[in-house]
C-alpha cells in the first residue's frame, strides 16, 4: 500500500502543480457556465416553451430550471471523462521518456504501479467534479432554480464517483496502449470534441437520427451522463410538467405520462431503446460493468507491458 500511496502522490503533484492542466480540465465547465448565463439558457428555455406551448398545464416559470439542471448534468459527465484524461497524461509521459520503465525495473509490484496511476486520476476526477456539483447548484439557483435535495446530492456524488470510476479505466487503458505523448495529445483534442456529443451536452439526443440514437446503447458514457440528468432534473420536471392532464395534442389523445416521457426521452434525461426504455438499473449496471472490465484489462496489459 505504501508504493500506491507514493505513486498516487507522486502523479497528483505533478497535475496539480501545473495550474493550466487544471484550467484546461475545467474549459468545457467554463464556457457552458458563460454561454448560458449570457444567452443561451434563455434561448434553449424559450424555445422549450414555443415547441410545448400548446400543452396545457405546463408551467413555463419551472422551464430555465430544468433547462440548467439539463445542461449542467452534461457538464458534469463532460468533465468526469476529461479530467481523467487530463491526469493520464502523467503515465504517457512516464512511458514516453522511459521512466515507466524505471520503475518496472525497480522492487515495486507491476500491480501496485498500474494501481498508483489508476487512483490518481480516479481521486482528483472525484473531488473535482464533486466540486464542480456544488458550483452546479449555485448556478442553477442564481438562475431562479433550486438546490438538489440531500437525497438526490448524495445520489450525484454516488454517480460521480461511478462515472469517474468508469470513465478512468476505460481511459487508463487507452493511454497504456497510446504511450507515444504527441498521439496521446492528438488523441485527447479528439475526445475534448467528442464527448460534448457522447454526453449529450452539445445536442439533445432527441434531435439526432433514430439509427444514430441506437449507437449511443454502446457507450456507458451517455447512460452515465443519463443517469445524472435523471438525478438533477426530477425536481424541475415535476415542477414543470405536474400539472398537465391528459389531453390531445396534433390529433393524438396523450396521457400526462406520455407527455413528460415525450420531453424526457428528445432532452436525454431518459434513454430509450427501440421502444424499450433503459432503466436507471440497467445503465448503472452498463456502466458500472465497463468500468470493471477496463480496469482489469489494463491492469492485465500492465503485468505484461515490456521495458523498450
Amino acid at each position: 500500500m505504501r508504493e500506491i500511496g507514493i505513486m498516487t502522490r507522486r502523479i497528483i503533484k505533478l497535475y496539480l502543480r501545473n495550474p493550466l492542466s487544471i484550467l484546461f480540465s475545467f474549459v468545457y465547465m467554463l464556457m457552458f457556465l458563460v454561454l448560458i448565463h449570457l444567452f443561451l439558457g434563455d434561448y434553449l428555455a424559450q424555445g422549450m416553451a414555443e415547441v410545448y406551448a400548446e400543452v396545457a398545464g405546463m408551467n413555463f416559470s419551472s422551464m430555465r430550471w430544468l433547462v440548467d439542471s439539463t445542461a449542467m448534468a452534461g457538464v458534469l459527465m463532460i468533465n468526469c471523462i476529461l479530467i481523467p484524461l487530463n491526469v493520464l497524461t502523467i503515465l504517457v509521459e512516464d512511458s514516453s521518456t522511459n521512466k515507466l520503465d524505471s520503475f518496472l525495473a525497480s522492487s515495486i509490484s507491476r500491480s501496485r504501479l498500474a494501481a498508483g496511476y489508476w487512483l490518481a486520476p480516479f481521486l482528483v476526477g472525484a473531488v473535482l467534479n464533486i466540486l464542480c456539483l456544488f458550483i452546479s447548484e449555485g448556478f442553477i439557483v442564481m438562475n431562479g432554480g433550486k438546490r438538489l435535495c440531500p437525497q438526490a446530492g448524495i445520489q450525484m456524488i454516488g454517480l460521480i464517483l461511478v462515472n469517474t470510476f468508469s470513465t478512468t479505466s476505460i481511459l487508463s487503458m487507452t493511454a497504456l496502449l497510446i504511450q507515444k505523448a504527441q498521439i496521446y495529445s492528438t488523441f485527447t483534442g479528439i475526445m475534448s470534441a467528442f464527448v460534448g456529443f457522447i454526453t449529450g451536452a452539445f445536442l439533445p439526443i432527441g434531435m439526432l437520427p433514430a439509427d444514430i440514437q441506437k449507437l449511443f446503447a454502446f457507450f456507458p458514457a451517455h447512460h452515465g451522463a443519463t443517469m445524472m440528468r435523471e438525478i438533477m432534473t426530477k425536481e424541475a420536471l415535476s415542477a414543470t410538467f405536474g400539472s398537465v392532464a391528459d389531453q390531445t395534442i396534433k390529433g393524438r389523445l396523450m396521457t400526462a405520462q406520455e407527455i413528460k416521457q415525450t420531453y424526457a426521452a428528445e432532452n436525454g434525461i431518459i434513454y430509450i431503446f427501440e421502444n424499450t426504455r433503459f432503466t436507471f438499473p440497467v445503465m448503472l449496471t452498463i456502466v458500472i460493468g465497463a468500468g470493471m472490465v477496463f480496469f482489469l484489462i489494463s491492469c492485465m496489459f500492465m503485468m505484461k507491458y515490456r521495458k523498450k
